[in-house]
């Protein structure tokens, strides 16, 4: 008779082989300024962060991803990789500063999109790699809403039920801005993919959101569903990324979205996360 544990069910054959998914949480090279928290990022194309980029790059690529994703609209995956093939082919180059149209509809500047981390990482990674295409996953989303703005404008505080403490934005801005200042690019995504790290921009968002709301006005709950609907949707264009055989997938994101996708890629039984931290 043969033995439990040896029995292969339809659920087990499925889960035993998940595309392993690297979450790379970096901070925003170009400094968009779109976040609620943002460093005051130094200019990635000077000679020293140059060399720190890839050194970045040669340790990323040991994990041998078979795709790289990065955080721009899935819509404008023509114009990722239009702009890819031509800093692949050397029309354009890594380290001096070329003028583009950003493929994202919140940058608007010509001469930030090459100091992203999509060109200075996720490029240079799949470039060094040989892959023939980048797979831009985001949704962009306003997730604000009517409801959240309504109960701001006349003054409402949630009640003070639990006591419990949140860094002040001001605070961690000037934290970060103080370690990137006195590091490597590697050193400071290494200390930005800590689970601490990771943890504060929930607490933070969990914190304010998750109270706000009055009656029939849930809008605090809104916003923080939005916030999910956002990185279920970017999931999702993972899924639509990968191909039969893949084993590893490597994205490069905001580390703000690193918990989340963390969350929902450990529900789904097609991925599993993965943390960067032995690579950087």
């Amino acid at each position: 008779m043969t033995d439990d544990q040896d029995v292969e069910t339809p659920t087990s054959r499925y889960e035993s082989d998940p595309v392993q998914v690297m979450l790379c949480g970096t901070y925003h090279m170009d400094n968009p300024g779109l976040d609620e928290i943002n460093v005051a990022a130094d200019d990635v194309l000077a000679p020293e962060r140059q060399a720190e980029l890839q050194t970045l790059t040669t340790q990323l690529a040991r994990w041998q991803p078979d795709r790289i994703a990065v955080e721009r609209p899935y819509n404008r995956a023509e114009a990722v990789n239009k702009l890819y093939e031509e800093y692949r082919t050397g029309e354009r180059s890594y380290e001096r500063e070329e003028a583009i149209d950003p493929p994202h509809p919140a940058r608007n500047e010509l001469t930030t999109e090459c100091r992203s981390e999509v060109v200075q990482i996720g490029f240079r990674l799949a470039d060094e790699l040989d892959h023939d295409r980048i797979y831009p996953i985001d949704c962009p989303m306003d997730i604000s809403n009517d409801e959240f703005e309504e109960l701001e404008a006349r003054g409402f505080r949630p009640a003070d039920k639990v006591p419990f403490s949140i860094p002040e934005p001001e605070t961690s801005e000037r934290d970060m801005n103080d370690r990137l200042a006195s590091s490597t690019i590697p050193e400071f995504l290494r200390w930005k993919n800590q689970e601490e790290q990771l943890r504060y921009n929930h607490k933070a968002m969990f914190g304010r959101y998750l109270r706000w709301g009055e009656g029939d006005n849930y809008g605090g709950p809104r916003t923080l569903s939005r916030w999910y609907d956002r990185n279920l949707r970017m999931v999702h264009n993972l899924w639509r990324a990968i191909e039969r055989g893949d084993e590893r997938l490597l994205l490069v994101v905001g580390a703000g979205h690193v918990r989340v996708l963390r969350q929902l890629l450990t529900e789904a039984p097609m991925f599993r996360p993965v943390s960067p931290l032995p690579f950087l």
